[in-house]
């Protein structure tokens, strides 16, 4: 797979997706990152991610909305790991992050985490 954009079908944005995934998903802890997934059934692998960024350990918007852009970022550079992993799977994965961090880390340790935490889920699935 040698597609690296991040496009609207790839992100979690229906209520009812929301419901689903934390009734029904798994979760894990992996610092600075709870992780919050779902599998479903679907016709070819695919996967949908969502991130959230505490208002009560980051207060401005700004520190917010960077820390959500640097895990995008690295969702979109890695996620072919979990694409090559699933390639022949008849299943789909929902992702809920949530960044438990208390101070804004560099890209490359977001990253490094990012790839733990994909690693994980591979883990947890087999």
């Amino acid at each position: 797979m040698n597609n690296y954009s991040f496009s609207k079908q790839e992100r979690i944005y229906y209520r009812n997706d929301f419901q689903k995934l934390f009734s029904k998903g798994e979760y894990f802890y992996l610092y600075p990152f709870k992780c919050i997934y779902l599998w479903k059934e679907a016709t070819a692998f695919s996967g949908k991610i969502a991130i959230s960024v505490s208002k009560r350990k980051f207060k401005k918007a700004v520190d917010r909305n960077k820390i959500k852009r640097l895990i995008r970022e690295s969702y979109r550079l890695k996620k072919h790991i979990l694409y090559q992993e699933y390639a022949n799977s008849k299943q789909s994965i929902d992702i809920f992050i949530i960044y438990t961090g208390t101070k804004i880390y560099s890209f490359r340790m977001i990253e490094e985490h990012f790839i733990e935490l994909i690693n994980k889920i591979i883990k947890k699935s087999s």
